[in-house]
């Protein structure tokens, strides 16, 4: 082949091309770049949901338009517009790709792509908010907490530090005065925390970065605050020592989203305060430990017969799951991407998370008897 199988989260990058792969590596590096959780790009059919009203806001999101470097996987283009400048960190006119090599495909194969990337632009997904939420209130959770140097003036410091949220979601921390954080904290509040999903593996996968003062926490909720950290971070007895202190970031002033291909951008922190997190947050990992453990045909099928996807599946893996649908992280060879499987309600309840995968099985069971009928009068 004419591609080079380097995959970059189901990216396939031209030979051709070392300045592509050096750019695309740069972009992702940065946390802007739009994330390429692509489609594969063997295709049955796939049928669009008609519930689209229910469909999450695209706060900030980047339009991808029609020309430009072509990801041979789902034939999308590697240019961005920005059609909400107002939410758009990068104003700039996107990311095209000089030099690159554009793929010559057969308009079966592009059809198969256009189906298949019409159906997971129709899927329904939380928003912006919500993911950023649901992302800031796992359970044992680190983060890398960037501050303002005290010692070398001008320049950043990265650490990565447990966290925990309160009520309204804003980060809360408890730190040692020996550490090199805290002393420079004291001196200048203003900082980012990077906070991935569990789980995190490379592009596709989603993290949200907030950036804002912290400042330590004075009085009576010192107490309370020390509690939630507690109770996130079970071992961590020491939060309770004299010499440690809870602070948090009282004061948020952006939050930066990357949740995928073509899911880049901001959140006001009104949005994100506002939000809650999925409420299937608490135990989505049972789930999806469960199915991965004990129905992973059943997962190759959704993906075959719902989504549309063709030929032989190496591995499958559910890989998030909230109250619209869940994703699946399909791998045939060396391709890597994330599927989306919507549910045919919305789920909000523990006990109907059974009643929704049970309904997609039937599903599935349909679809399949449909097609095995086909396939015997073809014969």
């Amino acid at each position: 082949g004419f591609f080079d199988r380097k995959i970059l989260e189901g990216t396939m990058l031209p030979r051709s091309s070392s300045l592509f792969f050096l750019i695309v590596v740069a972009l992702v590096a940065s946390g802007s770049a739009f994330l390429l959780s692509s489609p594969l790009s063997h295709v049955r059919s796939a049928t669009p949901s008609l519930r689209a009203s229910r469909r999450a806001p695209k706060f900030g999101m980047r339009a991808l338009s029609a020309s430009g470097a072509s990801d041979p996987v789902t034939g999308t283009k590697f240019t961005e517009e920005n059609p909400d400048d107002n939410k758009q960190q990068s104003k700039g006119g996107g990311h095209a790709v000089p030099g690159a090599v554009e793929e010559k495909i057969s308009a079966e194969t592009q059809a198969k792509r256009d189906r298949i990337k019409e159906h997971q632009d129709s899927c329904e997904r939380p928003s912006w908010g919500e993911v950023a939420q649901t992302i800031l209130r796992q359970k044992e959770a680190f983060g890398t907490l960037a501050t303002n140097s005290k010692t070398k003036a001008g320049f950043p410091m990265a650490s990565v530090v447990g966290f925990s949220t309160d009520k309204q979601g804003k980060p809360i921390f408890c730190f040692s005065t020996m550490s090199a954080h805290t002393v420079n904290l004291l001196a200048d509040g203003r900082a980012s925390l990077c906070v991935m999903e569990k789980g995190f593996v490379g592009a596709a996968d989603a993290r949200v970065t907030l950036m804002g003062t912290v400042s330590k926490v004075e009085g009576g909720e010192e107490e309370e605050l020390r509690k939630a950290y507690m109770a996130s971070h079970a071992g961590a007895y020491w939060a309770q020592f004299g010499d440690f202190s809870m602070y948090r970031m009282e004061e948020i002033e952006q939050v930066s989203f990357v949740g995928g291909f073509a899911r880049a951008g901001s959140i006001t922190p009104e949005e994100y305060l506002a939000s809650s997190p999925d409420p299937l947050e608490a135990f989505a990992a049972p789930v999806m430990n469960h199915m991965n453990e004990d129905h992973t045909d059943a997962l190759k099928d959704y993906v075959r017969y719902i989504v549309g996807v063709e030929g032989d599946i190496d591995k499958v893996e559910m890989r998030r799951l909230d109250r619209l649908g869940f994703d699946i992280r399909v791998t045939k060879g060396n391709d890597s991407g994330l599927l989306r499987i919507p549910f045919e309600d919305e789920v909000t309840q523990r006990k109907d998370v059974k009643t929704a995968i049970v309904a997609l099985s039937q599903k599935v069971g349909a679809l399949k008897a449909k097609a095995e009928k086909e396939d015997s009068k073809v014969e």
